[in-house]
């Protein structure tokens, strides 16, 4: 979860209204889009109109050990970095909103991305600035305090539309945080700090993933059955940019990380489609309830519907916590290579 602070998000200029441009020169403070690391900050402008909309620029990473770790060539941007952009893009947007609770507590219920093609996330001299346009879908209130909001966000790289984000989060008060989170344990949570000695290394390759680097695999014994996978959630406690700061849950950034693992390694096994010429072109993740840091996650992967009856590779991903569902997760891969599936 992530504590937003109204008082800390400029208004700014509105975008739009000036004819001012997106400035792309220096990120924003790490303490609006709550990052520890300087290297995990991607926004750069964030300027809010009155009527919902907002305009905001990001700078794609060129060399960063988890969104750039991948075999793809040619490099394409990692479409999870655009998650990541549109959520720090989102911070700012509820941090202005004049009916946010003060100090408010965010968390996603769910989402979906959507990439229009494999070839408008090609890495190049003049592709690194992101334009992030915002729009407030839908919003619900309680006694005049904002609760709950949908927001979609048009995704735009070097001119051309790339894809597109909506996004639904819940916004509650930290007394109410913290009581929601009690009600589905027993027990006070652990930080993640307390937990960096249960961090357990993987069993899977990093190129049977598309990496290089094994700290960026957060899968544990897959086994293949029936067409479908079913692994363990190998919880990266120390990872510099998944755990960038203390959580009481897992951050919301691994569950997407997982589901496109598991879908590679299962058009691996099926399909023997290359990790390096496969690509996420579309994500929809929707949470049931906190994951938790101290108890086994389940990854269960299996195929939406036969291949080749529609567009990609369609995925489903369930993930499952002392037997009950957490959130399920459904992704359309592709191919890099022209014509590919």
């Amino acid at each position: 979860m992530t504590m937003l602070d109204s008082s800390a998000v400029p208004a700014g200029p509105i975008g739009g209204a000036t004819g001012e441009t997106l400035s792309f020169d220096r990120t924003v403070s790490r303490r609006l889009v709550r990052r520890d690391g300087l290297q995990e900050v991607f926004l750069t402008d964030f300027r809010a109109r009155y009527d919902g909309r907002f305009l905001a620029g990001a700078r794609l990473p060129r060399a960063h050990p988890y969104y750039n770790d991948h075999l793809q060539a040619p490099a394409l941007h990692d479409p999870l970095v655009l998650l990541e952009s549109v959520r720090q893009a989102l911070l700012c947007a509820t941090g202005v909103h004049p009916d946010a609770p003060p100090q408010a507590v965010a968390f996603t219920l769910g989402y979906r991305l959507e990439v229009a093609a494999p070839g408008v996330l090609a890495c190049g001299r003049d592709l690194y600035d992101l334009e992030l346009h915002g729009r407030e879908v839908r919003s619900w209130s309680r006694e005049g305090v904002l609760t709950r909001v949908v927001h979609r966000v048009d995704l735009v790289l070097g001119g051309l539309e790339l894809g597109s984000v909506t996004a639904d989060t819940a916004l509650r008060p930290p007394a109410a945080y913290r009581g929601l989170r009690l009600r589905e344990r027993a027990t006070v949570p652990p930080g993640s700090e307390e937990m960096l000695d249960r961090e357990r290394p993987s069993t899977v390759a990093p190129y049977l993933l598309g990496r290089q680097r094994p700290e960026n695999v957060v899968l544990l014994e897959p086994r293949f059955a029936g067409g479908g996978l079913e692994a363990g959630l190998r919880v990266p406690f120390s990872h510099s940019s998944l755990f960038d700061q203390r959580q009481d849950h897992l951050p919301e950034a691994v569950l997407p990380e997982a589901a496109r693992q598991a879908g590679l390694l299962l058009v691996g096994e099926e399909f023997g489609r290359s990790p390096a010429r496969t690509v996420l072109l579309g994500i929809a993740v929707e949470h049931r309830r906190f994951a938790e840091l101290d108890e086994e996650i389940t990854v269960r992967a299996g195929f939406v519907q036969p291949p080749g009856a529609g567009a990609g590779l369609p995925v489903t991903v369930e993930f499952h916590q002392r037997g009950a569902l957490l959130a399920q997760a459904r992704l359309r891969l592709a191919g890099t290579e022209r014509g590919g599936r």
